[in-house]
Formats: C-alpha cells, sequence, structure tokens
C-alpha cells in the first residue's frame, strides 16, 4: 500500500488526514520528496511517513481545528529530529521512541528530511493503562533501553492491514488485540523499568477497561449508542459520562472518532461505486452526505478526495 503522492501539497493533505492537522516548513536547498503509509493493526493506527521536512508544528489553532484523540508512540527509522511538547525536548535517532500527545501543540525539527513509524494509540485505552502516572511527553526512549518495544512496533507495522482482508477472522483480531496490549505493557516497562501496575481494584479502571473493550468489538454495530455501552458494561449513564469528561472527552464524540478511523482504513482500498456509500451505512452514518461532512471536518479531505490519494499493492 502507498499513497499516490505527487508534491508537497499531497504530502501536506495526507498528513492532516492521518495525523491531524499541521502547519509546515518544507526545506529550501532541495526538492521535496515523501511518502506516507497507513495500516491497522488491531486497534491501533500505524502510519510510516518521511519526507524532506525542516519543521512541523501543531499551533493552538491547528489542535483547535484537529478532531483527534491519540497519543502518537514515534520512532525514528532515518535521520535525526529534536521533538518539543509542554516545555519538554526530545531529541530522537534511529531507533529512539518518544511519545506526543496529539490534543496539545508540539514542534518537530528536522536536519535532513526524516522516517518515522507512528503508533497511534487511542487516548482513552491510554489513560486506562498510565492511570496512576504522568505519561512522559517528548522524552526519548533511547533505542539501547527499547529493544522489545522497537520489536513490537516494527512487528505490528509489517503485518498491519488495509482494510478488511478475506482471511481476517474473529481470532485474528483477538490476536492483535492481545500484541496491542503486549505493545502498551512494554511501552510501561521502557518508562519505569518495572512491570505495569493495572491498579484492578479502583473502580474507574475496571469500568475503564469495560468500556474500551465495549467499544471496540461493536464499532461496527449501526445501532451502538450510550444507552447500549451502559448496560453492556453494568455502570448507569451517568457514570459512563464521567469517565470521558475526567480526560475533557464525550462518549459520542468518541464513538464517532473510532468510527471514522476505522471507516478511513476502508476507505484505501473501497473501489466502484457507492463504495463510499456502503462504508457509511457500515459505520452507522445514517446518510453519504452526513458521512462526507464529518470525515471531511476530521481529516481535512472528503472520502472521494481521500482515496483518490492512496492505490493498494496486493
Amino acid at each position: 500500500m502507498n499513497t499516490a503522492i505527487r508534491d508537497f501539497d499531497d504530502w501536506q493533505n495526507m498528513l492532516t488526514a492521518v495525523c491531524g492537522y499541521f502547519t509546515f516548513q518544507p526545506m529550501q536547498n532541495k526538492p521535496f520528496s515523501g511518502l506516507i503509509n497507513l495500516g491497522r493493526f488491531g486497534s491501533l493506527d500505524i502510519a510510516e511517513i518521511s519526507g524532506t521536512i525542516k519543521q512541523l508544528k501543531k499551533t493552538e489553532r491547528d489542535v483547535g481545528q484537529s478532531d483527534e484523540a491519540n497519543l502518537f508512540l514515534i520512532l525514528g527509522v532515518e535521520g535525526e529530529a529534536v521533538l518539543e511538547q509542554g516545555g519538554q525536548s526530545s531529541r530522537l535517532g534511529v531507533g529512539d521512541i518518544c511519545l506526543i500527545d496529539s490534543r496539545r501543540p508540539s514542534e518537530f525539527r528536522y536536519k535532513n528530511g526524516f522516517k518515522q513509524i507512528s503508533v497511534h494509540l487511542p487516548e482513552m485505552q491510554t489513560r486506562e493503562i498510565f492511570r496512576n502516572r504522568k505519561i512522559p511527553l517528548a522524552q526519548t526512549i533511547h533505542h539501547k533501553d527499547n529493544d522489545m518495544l522497537r520489536a513490537s512496533i516494527l512487528n505490528m507495522y509489517g503485518h498491519a492491514r488495509v482494510g478488511e482482508e478475506a482471511d481476517y477472522s474473529a481470532q485474528s483480531k483477538t490476536e492483535e488485540l492481545k500484541q496491542n496490549d503486549e505493545c502498551f505493557k512494554l511501552l510501561w516497562q521502557s518508562i519505569f523499568s518495572d512491570d505495569p501496575v493495572m491498579d484492578t481494584d479502583i473502580l474507574d479502571v475496571q469500568q475503564c477497561r469495560r468500556v474500551n473493550m465495549f467499544i471496540e468489538e461493536n464499532l461496527h454495530d449501526a445501532d451502538l449508542d450510550l444507552d447500549r455501552i451502559a448496560s453492556g458494561c453494568g455502570i448507569s449513564k451517568r457514570s459512563l459520562y464521567r469517565l470521558f469528561e475526567q480526560h475533557g472527552l464525550s462518549p459520542y464524540n468518541w464513538i464517532r472518532m473510532r468510527r471514522l478511523e476505522i471507516a478511513r482504513n476502508e476507505l484505501m482500498v473501497a473501489t466502484g461505486a457507492g463504495k463510499c456509500t456502503d462504508v457509511a451505512f457500515k459505520y452507522g452514518f445514517n446518510s453519504s452526505a452526513h458521512f462526507s461532512r464529518v470525515f471531511k471536518n476530521k481529516f481535512g479531505l472528503s472520502p472521494r478526495q481521500f482515496q483518490n490519494h492512496f492505490k493498494f499493492d496486493s
């Protein structure tokens, strides 16, 4: 799977569609080249991104435009970068890893272009894991300390899917979700040098885990709503709202975001007349016009424009 990128404007559009809005500064002393590959492994989107870029900056305005709620787990593949967020600075070399919050301003500076793999960790799942610890943003996990985490990221990227493959069974999804959990565990160990403290006796943690699992397992159900989630998880709707409000989110917006991210993955291989409409109805959008509007609001491109930027190599 490769993006059909012709120039800097194409690359900018695709990066917006994959990672949200940024302010860009290309390099002046060389012609632009870049590539963006996107796939999905379990519940995680994974992108390989490269470009001859001097600076990427997510301003307050960019944050306001972006409908994102992910932490980006970034692995340096080529080049050297300095990543800044919240007063912290990470120097990212080849094999190094760091975390960046998509909902906060950040800055990425490069010397001679770059290649990175970015694993998009859904914020509700990440907050579940790091419940009682501060998430270390823009802090380098050096390559000498992250062997197993780096191998996990590369394995997931190497096996990431585009669309719903014919042989993608419930068992395959279960195995991928287990590997997602292992990645979270390895991330914890790389940061804190011990085993994850899950605090399973804390009610909020138990509820958050049940809600995350229920939503992920039922995103394909067009009838998924808050009543079903609350009933399926054995909690009240008020408690459901409270879980999300703790992190500045709403359950309605969260479900919409997660569905749109899956729909984006399927659109990369959906071809033929009516396929956008099929994907829209599959994920609970009651009209193709509504789907197109919310898709463009989130990703900066309409579903058809997004499709036109991708070609799938089987």
